[in-house]
């Protein structure tokens, strides 16, 4: 494994090398990816408190909230979590990092796919086509009833903002969304600790699928942002890398080595590693 020092200039170039001599590759993304465009990750539990002291104070962790459970117990506080999220999603905007996958995956590799466990829909924002995305734990812009198979809703995109009334200092919702099928709850289609009701996205899971077939193998895998809080990325990289994948993990945390040993470790943040890599590269993004 090669290790890369924050900000390593020429050392870069061990990345280059890999992306430049590869023709497919398989982008995967989690929390770290979004960090660096204002989206918390709430792997830590004392930057959680100060973002929300109201659930503090009811003892309520993000494993508590982001849990179908809580929308049949505390639907006004769970939903208010969601919420929060979205209006913070809307405030801030995907960085140029985004914008780098989008140019390798329109100029420079032959088959490119992103599997990304990030609910923030900032990858498709960002410009990204919705073919070339599964949102593996699903998204926040989109609403399913909790009525499940006693309804014909499944799900539906939504991007509206606000979408429920907040109030910030009790983190609580009012006017909470409705089935327009059957009238009752709706609630984010993502898939959350605990979740058997979850609808999954045909349309995403057939184009990761078809990806799969048309390139076999890909040459060269980039793990992004992943951390052992939720590893699915992880070890998605670790069966590939068995298979003769090339893996480029990019990480400022060194912990996120502990599941795949890649061949490049970039330890730095999303946004300086791929814009880096893609000045390498000569690849224009902006």
């Amino acid at each position: 494994m090669v290790k890369l020092p924050k900000n390593g200039g020429a050392s870069m170039n061990k990345a280059a090398e890999i992306i430049r001599g590869a023709k497919t590759c398989l982008f995967l993304t989690s929390a770290g990816m979004s960090a660096e465009s204002g989206i918390p990750t709430f792997r830590d539990k004392e930057g959680y408190w100060r973002n929300f002291p109201a659930y503090k104070n009811l003892n309520l962790e993000a494993v508590d909230l982001a849990n179908p459970r809580s929308f049949k117990l505390r639907p006004a506080h769970a939903w208010a979590f969601y919420e929060w999220r979205r209006r913070n999603a809307r405030e801030n905007r995907p960085h140029e990092g985004y914008a780098v996958i989008n140019a390798l995956i329109e100029k420079h590799f032959r088959n490119s796919f992103i599997h990304t466990t990030n609910t923030d829909g900032y990858h498709m924002i960002s410009g990204t086509s919705a073919d070339h995305v599964y949102e593996i734990h699903g998204s926040i812009w989109r609403l399913q009833c909790m009525a499940g198979l006693g309804c014909s809703y499944t799900y539906e995109e939504n991007d509206d903002v606000p979408l429920c009334e907040l109030n910030s200092e009790s983190m609580t919702a009012s006017k909470l969304p409705l089935c327009p099928k059957c009238g009752g709850l709706l609630r984010p289609n993502v898939l959350m600790f605990g979740d058997f009701d979850y609808v999954e996205h045909a349309y995403q899971y057939n184009n990761f699928r078809d990806f799969l077939e048309r390139s076999g193998v890909p040459d060269v895998a980039m793990l992004i942002g992943s951390s052992g809080s939720v590893p699915t990325n992880d070890y998605l990289a670790l069966r590939l890398q068995t298979s003769g994948c090339r893996i480029i993990t990019i990480n400022p945390d060194e912990s996120s080595l502990k599941v795949c040993k890649p061949d490049v470790f970039i330890q730095t943040g999303a946004k300086s590693a791929l814009t880096e890599i893609a000045d390498s590269l000569g690849i224009k993004y902006n």
